[in-house]
């Protein structure tokens, strides 16, 4: 079995860590993203970071 390659990404506006998780072998990846881009204001997400 592979390990799988994790990167984590820092959003600075909401203080919260993203993460990828790849699968090396098949390249089949997952995001963890506990807020999604969260905006208080107007109480939308988003994936704008995800797609850096």
């Amino acid at each position: 079995m592979n390990k799988p390659i994790i990167k984590a990404f820092h959003d600075s506006s909401t203080g919260t860590i993203s993460y990828v998780v790849e699968d090396p072998k098949t390249k089949n990846c997952a995001v963890i993203d506990s807020v999604l881009d969260f905006d208080i204001s107007s109480g939308r997400t988003s994936t704008k970071m995800l797609m850096k």
